[in-house]
């Protein structure tokens, strides 16, 4: 299973259109800021299972502000992180917060910046923003799962360049 995780859309939608045409994803995360571009995706791929979080910039009281949502058999906790203090410089309490759901995956957006870290045994990714980053490139996320086990995690700029990745499991 292949899923593509955006945040901080912020109403451009040609990076993600053009990531889920060249990666064909099985499931998309998106992390908030602004949860009507997850709406988009639905209406272009209507067989795409879209999960989204409210973010700052989100007013939908029909988005939830966090989910655990399970693919593939892997619990996956997604927030947008504004309340969970997340900084420049760190992910809050969102480890904290993916824990006490069953999550040893979780992933936020928020800060524009891209981050990929273990922390207190929880795999933490921030996938930056598609539209405006504030680390010097557009980018996402794309996590693999086979067999129930969550296998790798890579951060892509918004051409698909590979700028990191991580095994997982």
């Amino acid at each position: 299973m292949k899923v593509l995780v955006f945040s901080d859309s912020h109403s451009y939608n040609a990076g993600m259109f053009w990531a889920v045409e060249r990666e064909a994803p099985d499931a998309v995360l998106h992390l908030g800021d602004h949860t009507d571009d997850a709406r988009e995706l639905e209406r272009a791929w209507p067989q795409l299972p879209v999960y989204r979080v409210r973010g700052n910039n989100d007013y939908q009281p029909d988005t939830p502000l966090y989910a655990c949502v399970r693919l593939g058999g892997v619990p996956v906790y997604i927030t947008h992180g504004h309340r969970d203090r997340v900084s420049m410089l760190g992910c809050g309490i969102v480890p904290q917060r993916a824990r006490e759901e069953g999550c040893g995956l979780a992933f936020f957006g928020h800060t524009h910046r891209m981050m990929l870290e273990r922390v207190g045994g929880v795999l933490v990714c921030n996938p930056g923003s598609i539209s405006l980053p504030r680390d010097g490139r557009a980018g996402f996320a794309r996590l693999t799962i086979e067999d129930g086990q969550a296998r790798l995690l890579a951060l892509l700029s918004e051409d698909g360049a590979l700028l990191r990745q991580e095994r997982i499991g």
